[in-house]
């Protein structure tokens, strides 16, 4: 009877890590529309009782998507001829280059003005020659926390250093110039769908913070489709003890059919997630989350973008001041 017991207790003990792990996993699942977040998520699982960060932590950078009629963060949307890129996956998915903190910008517009001097004048001739929108900085800090905003931060490093350079070699854009960003920010009235280049960019790998890994590849497809396989494996051994229980039942073995009978519990909880699961390629996207490698990503760093607004012909002669003064380009792109 002492080695029933013991087994007893085991049983115990393993049926509530599969509630400790089920709880996890469906907090993972609360992100299946967010693959940043379901990645973070997902790692934390087989976490043992005491390594979850505590509620004393810095609040969570956040790279996922939003709802751009209300999402002011400031961003640079990807354009097409980059869209379809894996390394660049991360910030296809999260809606463009997403500033995580609130970052400091610098703007100015100038009208250049020219003078005529006279013999024997007190006043010289001053006219207009023109008007020109200067280059945009932007400054701020681009930290991460976790494995999965390390992938994001190598591909907005990538994404900008690609942004610097032509199309050359082989494809359908070759001899084509860099392409141009949307950039967003702040609102109807500050930068709305304002087209840039970018001039130049920077960031810094300090010497005294730490370093993130980022060495494991993820593809979104292959990580819930594994997991949801892995998944109706579990379920399926899990339901089969509920056939289990009622034999034990029958048997009068009430504690071996109570911890059964709450393995087929877990069993059907399993087999729900299991099916979300089976679902989540089309809700993250379907694609490549980020292409393999091993990098190592600081935790603290600056980011530095120099951007200038560019504009077609077509679009500078259809500007009208008086249609901008009544800010009626709300969508236009002026500035």
């Amino acid at each position: 009877m002492a080695d029933f017991g013991s087994i007893l207790n085991t049983a115990a003990s393993t049926v509530g890590g599969a509630l400790s792990t089920a709880g996890r996993l469906a907090g993972a699942l609360n992100n299946l529309s967010n693959p940043a977040a379901l990645i973070s998520s997902l790692r934390s699982i087989n976490l043992p009782r005491g390594g979850e960060a505590g509620s004393s932590s810095a609040a969570g950078v956040s790279f996922g998507g939003a709802d751009a009629s209300n999402d002011w963060r400031v961003r640079l949307a990807i354009p097409p001829a980059f869209s379809s890129s894996p390394m660049l996956s991360p910030l296809v998915q999260a809606g463009g280059l997403v500033f995580p903190y609130t970052p400091s910008i610098a703007i100015s517009s100038t009208a250049s003005y020219g003078e005529e001097n006279f013999t024997h004048s007190n006043y010289g001739f001053v006219y207009y020659q023109n008007s020109k929108v200067n280059t945009i900085s932007i400054n701020g800090a681009f930290n991460v926390e976790d494995g999965a905003q390390a992938m994001y931060w190598l591909a907005a490093v990538h994404c900008l250093r690609s942004a610097t350079k032509m199309f050359t070699g082989e494809g359908d854009l070759q001899g084509n110039p860099p392409p141009i960003f949307k950039l967003n920010g702040y609102g109807d009235y500050v930068f709305k769908n304002i087209p840039v280049v970018i001039e130049s960019f920077s960031i810094n790998l300090p010497a005294d913070t730490n370093y993130i890994n980022t060495s494991t590849a993820y593809a979104s497809g292959e990580v819930t489709g594994g997991l949801g396989g892995a998944l109706s494996s579990v379920a399926g051994i899990a339901s089969a003890s509920s056939g289990i229980a009622a034999m034990a039942s029958a048997l009068g073995a009430n504690k071996v059919a109570n911890v059964l009978g709450t393995l087929g519990t877990i069993g059907g909880a399993v087999a729900g997630a299991a099916n979300l699961l089976s679902g989540a390629t089309a809700v993250s996207g379907g694609g490549s989350f980020a292409t393999s490698g091993n990098s190592w990503v600081p935790v603290k760093s600056e980011l530095q973008i120099t951007v200038r607004p560019i504009y077609s012909r077509e679009a500078v002669r259809r500007f009208s001041l008086q249609k901008f003064v009544k800010g009626d380009y709300v969508n236009g792109g002026y500035v």
